[in-house]
């Protein structure tokens, strides 16, 4: 089932094959390694609190409140250091969306990148730097507000993806997928966007069928000045060299477990201009270095029996409860890698951390769930590792 754009937005906010399932015990040997929870930290906070980034370095830690649209940060204590936000039209502002998470720079200030340019703040929200770009060339990137999408520096320069669901070509045309740029360099300097990287030629996409804009949504990581690349619902990792023309070194099919792989829709009988997502296939949603290893995270998609329930027609009281049950049968997933792409153990992420977290200093830093029983006025912090 495709969902409404208004329950999209509740479920996947401002986002943008079939075949045989792969098991972990196939090829790969499992180790006993697990995500292990080491520290927490508290946080009190009345609202909402989404991850955007953890700095051990300066003890600071950056989140966003997607209700009130502010930036809050905090120290390691759980002390609030700052909060702000930023009018779209405001003269300092940076337009409705970030492209990716704001992350703290070697300043300490928060660097955010918007389809407007590049523009850096302090922890009271008083602008220090932007590099603005005009309105009539500013392109429809399509944003995230929270760890899942991640800007790196890189360089001397800024790394993030870079989706564009509409633009002279559509879903339903191959031309879409044969001019597919994933990934952006922007520039703090001039304020300038580079696209580059194309989908890979032997991706899912590249089968003559329509994808969902969001399932092209890519993951990426840098890896001893290697390019890592997880495209959406391709189960690969794609390595390319890190400077142009980003030739592909290794292709590696990914061992998931349980995967629903989303082969696409006749172009004829797609709509062009819908943005929806179905959750009832697999996709991977964030793909981290961790010391010598890689973590991913990915969802695996649903039974045939709850892909075809999905997919009937529903109430909205019917299809939150339905949602609710899936939510609890199909839990979120991660894996560990090595930096060769060999799986090395595959579970269900524990029940305490939520899908939001970022890979800083050798360890994972995981955003808790909230108790669904109890509406609790603060939010917590874990330390992760490997072990």
């Amino acid at each position: 089932m495709k969902l409404p754009f208004g329950l999209l937005i509740l479920l996947i906010p401002f986002i943008f094959f079939a075949c045989k399932p792969s098991t972990t015990s196939e090829t790969s040997e499992i180790l006993d390694l697990k995500l292990e929870i080491k520290d927490s930290i508290r946080v009190d906070y009345i609202g909402m609190l989404n991850l955007m980034d953890v700095n051990p370095e300066f003890e600071k830690i950056l989140f966003f409140d997607p209700q009130n649209m502010k930036f809050v940060s905090t120290d390691f204590d759980g002390n609030i250091l700052g909060e702000f936000s930023k009018d779209r039209d405001a003269p300092d502002g940076f337009g409705f969306y970030p492209m990716a998470a704001g992350r703290f720079n070697a300043s300490q200030n928060i660097q955010i990148v918007s389809m407007f340019g590049i523009y850096e703040y302090d922890l009271a929200g008083n602008l220090v730097t932007s590099k603005k770009i005009p309105r009539d060339e500013a392109k429809s990137f399509s944003g995230r507000a929270d760890a899942k999408r991640e800007i790196q520096f890189v360089r001397d320069k800024i790394l993030l993806s870079g989706t564009i669901g509409r633009g002279e070509y559509n879903k339903t045309q191959p031309e879409f997928y044969d001019t597919f740029l994933q990934l952006v360099w922007a520039d703090p300097q001039t304020g300038s966007f580079e696209q580059f990287l194309a989908l890979d030629s032997a991706s899912i996409f590249q089968n003559n069928m329509s994808h969902e804009p969001s399932t092209l949504s890519p993951t990426f990581e840098i890896v001893n000045d290697k390019l890592y690349v997880i495209t959406g619902i391709d189960p690969f990792l794609n390595i390319y060299e890190l400077d142009s023309p980003y030739t592909k070194l290794q292709r590696i099919p990914l061992e998931l477990t349980d995967y629903k792989l989303n082969t696409g829709e006749d172009p004829k009988k797609a709509d062009p201009r819908a943005i929806s997502y179905d959750p009832s296939y697999g996709i991977t949603h964030k793909l981290v270095k961790v010391g010598d290893k890689l973590v991913i995270m990915y969802e695996t998609g649903y039974s045939e029996e709850d892909a075809m329930r999905s997919r009937e027609n529903m109430s909205q009281s019917e299809w939150e409860e339905f949602y609710t049950r899936m939510k609890d049968t199909y839990k979120m997933r991660y894996q560990i890698l090595d930096l060769e792409g060999k799986m090395l153990n595959d579970a269900i992420i524990p029940d305490e951390l939520s899908d939001l977290f970022v890979s800083r200093e050798g360890s994972l830093w995981f955003m808790g769930k909230p108790n669904p029983n109890v509406e609790e006025d603060f939010y917590t912090l874990y330390k992760v590792e490997i072990n």
